[in-house]
């Protein structure tokens, strides 16, 4: 009987290739909440009315480094997919 394999980029999936990714989709997790929480708070500021607070915020680049910081989840989403995209063919053992 033999055994088929997914390889990507030529290699076999190992456990060790797969919680390597898992391990970057956490850290991608972590920094989706921390935007999230950044968010909430933008949205606490302008539902209380805290003008100052909220116009530093965002005169002090806030918004800013919240478009880059989710500029660069994206581009970390993208490399992951990458990474665990299979290829084409199946390997097999013969």
């Amino acid at each position: 009987m033999e055994k088929k394999h997914l390889t990507i980029k030529g290699n076999k999936i190992t456990w060790e290739s797969l919680f390597k990714e898992a391990d970057e989709i956490i850290g991608v997790r972590d920094l989706v909440n921390s935007n999230r929480d950044l968010i909430s708070m933008i949205n606490n500021l302008f539902a209380s009315s805290d003008d100052f607070n909220f116009k530093y915020f965002i005169q002090s680049g806030g918004l800013e480094r919240l478009d880059l910081s989710l500029e660069y989840i994206a581009k970390r989403l993208e490399a992951i997919s990458n990474n665990i995209c299979p290829d084409e063919q199946l390997e097999s053992d013969e």
